[in-house]
């Protein structure tokens, strides 16, 4: 019996050997792990864009009081001067705006607004203040106006210098407008101020000194006033003229007080 040996062992132990470190390779187009890794990032990156972007195009939380025409100085804050619109504001700005009718009940401008603007507290006058003003304007050199310094808003005292002195005739008035006499042409040493004269009895003393006499026109926005000097609540007195205090008698001379249009 002839007996034989198997010539190709070596081969199938090679072929099991190989059988057993079978490499699974990927598959193409299968994103790796880093992969996936990276685009949930890119992805959280673009929801936390778009709520953000939702948010700050969302709508403001306040209203506030914008004008709804232009308002000039003197006009009063009515229904039909203003409207409210959403807004979001810094704080220092919101608390200089309004945000309902009822704050602005009672107020005049005292400044003139744009139509669009924000009415901020700057530009009106205070609440309670806004009865019906009569207007009337007076040309004077810059050294009798505060070397020009006023500006809308102001108050000041009206006093008239006659032969016989120097008196005041009105008080706590409030300045509307100041311009250049002769606009753009004049040399700015004149002046021409607007001004609200809410007592009727304050009128014939304020023209009849511009008229008559000379106009000095003393700015008292920032003066608090006591009980011994004029008050600008103070109603009027004879004619309408505020009264002269104790310096404005010294003022007068031996001859006394000159009535508020000279004696008259």
């Amino acid at each position: 019996m002839v007996m034989t040996r198997p010539t190709n062992r070596g081969a199938a132990t090679d072929a099991h050997d190989a059988a057993s470190r079978r490499v699974v390779a990927r598959v193409p187009g299968v994103p790796g792990g880093r992969a996936v890794v990276g685009g949930l990032l890119v992805a959280l990156a673009g929801v936390g864009t778009f709520v953000s972007w939702q948010q700050a195009s969302g709508a403001p939380d306040h209203t506030y009081a914008v004008a709804a025409r232009t308002l000039h100085p003197g006009d009063p804050v009515t229904a039909e001067a203003v409207r409210f619109e959403r807004i979001d504001l810094p704080d220092g700005v919101a608390r200089g705006a309004f945000r309902t009718a009822a704050d602005l009940e009672g107020r005049v401008l005292v400044a003139p607004v744009a139509e669009g603007e924000l009415l901020q507290h700057g530009a009106l006058s205070d609440q309670g203040r806004a009865e019906p003003a009569a207007e009337v304007s007076v040309a004077l050199g810059r050294d009798l106006a505060v070397d020009g310094r006023l500006r809308t808003g102001d108050t000041v005292d009206v006093y008239a210098t006659h032969d016989d002195g120097t008196t005041v005739v009105a008080d706590g008035v409030r300045v509307i407008s100041v311009t250049e006499s002769g606009g753009s042409f004049g040399d700015g040493r004149e002046l021409t101020v607007t001004l609200a004269l809410t007592d009727p009895s304050r009128r014939v003393p304020v023209i009849h000194a511009a008229r008559d006499g000379q106009i000095t026109l003393v700015r008292t926005t920032h003066v608090t006033r006591g009980s011994s000097s004029t008050g600008a609540d103070r109603p009027a007195t004879g004619d309408g003229a505020a009264g002269a205090t104790a310096e404005e008698s010294g003022a007068a001379g031996a001859g006394g007080q000159a009535g508020p249009g000279g004696g008259g």
